[in-house]
């Protein structure tokens, strides 16, 4: 992270002694090492899906991983995620319309269909996974910033 230090000039007496000189001037010093300042395309769209979701995409895989998504699933970044059965999750959630096919992209129900998908469409080949509200945010947000 870059480090900002800043200095402000204080009023001083002059060696003239004529009274004060105030500087009005604010330094910032700013160490930026390899372009620090700005942020990698990845992680401004890491940071999004997260504040997006509430969730937290590097505990996303261990989650995927525990319950199955990876049988059935081509999943970008976690291992052996090279399933046929669903659909392709390698490009990112954000661009498509519907998730499950008839659910309007929206977080809450990504959410929704990721914990209840039987419950949203019965004839659905995906289960109800019934993890918890907080690890479908985890998926959600790794799912989003896909890209």
């Amino acid at each position: 992270m870059p480090q900002a230090t800043a200095t402000v000039a204080r009023p001083r007496k002059s060696h003239t002694g004529r009274g004060l000189i105030i500087a009005g001037v604010v330094v910032v010093v700013a160490t930026v090492a390899g372009g620090a300042w700005s942020m990698s395309n990845s992680e401004r769209i890491r940071r999004e899906a997260a504040l997006a979701t509430g969730g937290d995409s590097r505990r996303a895989i261990p989650v995927m991983l525990a319950n199955g998504c990876a049988g059935c699933h081509t999943i970008s970044g976690v291992p052996g995620a090279q399933g046929l059965v669903g659909p392709s999750l390698d490009r990112s959630l954000a661009t498509r319309s519907y998730i499950g096919g008839s659910l309007p992209n929206t977080t809450a129900h990504l959410i929704r269909w990721l914990r209840f998908s039987r419950e949203v469409e019965p004839h659905t080949a995906m289960p109800s996974t019934l993890i918890s509200e907080q690890d479908a945010r985890d998926v959600a947000a790794y799912l989003y910033a896909l890209h």
